[in-house]
């Protein structure tokens, strides 16, 4: 899983380096605990409809994740970057259910035709959307956070 390059940022829960993984972009989806309200939800989303897809990504992640600053959330899109960058990276693994943990996703993500292409719309649209915040973290020196 890639992670990003250790800076001085900390995290905005914790204090604690903030080490970003592909999974803080899954948060807003765990239904462990909410499978009969959130899950039920998510449930009527085709994850393998594109627009659908979007709409999602856009209402969960990125008008969402308040807590995170600029250079957060640079962060995290440079795990994502990374990962979309390897041909050979496992979207699927991602989204597979651990019986042993307290994290789930909706029923039938697992399933998604084309995990990859789910993330890549997640790259694009923090991209477009979170583009002031990228461009203002980019123009920094990582090692002074």
């Amino acid at each position: 899983m890639p992670k990003a390059k250790s800076t001085g940022l900390r995290s905005p829960w914790v204090d604690v380096p903030y080490e970003p993984t592909l999974y803080h972009f899954l948060g807003p989806f765990d239904v462990y605990d909410r499978e009969e309200t959130l899950g039920v939800e998510l449930d009527a989303w085709d994850m393998n409809d594109a627009s659908q897809r979007a709409a999602l990504i856009r209402r969960d992640i990125t008008s969402q994740y308040k807590e995170l600053s600029y250079r957060h959330r640079h962060a995290l899109v440079a795990v994502l970057a990374q990962a979309l960058q390897d041909p050979d990276y496992d979207f699927q693994a991602i989204l597979e259910h651990d019986p042993e943990s307290t994290y789930a996703l909706p029923a039938r993500w697992d399933e998604m035709a084309d995990p990859r292409a789910f993330f890549a719309d997640i790259y694009r649209l923090v991209q477009q959307d979170w583009r002031d915040d990228l461009a203002r973290a980019a123009a920094e020196d990582p090692s002074s956070w």
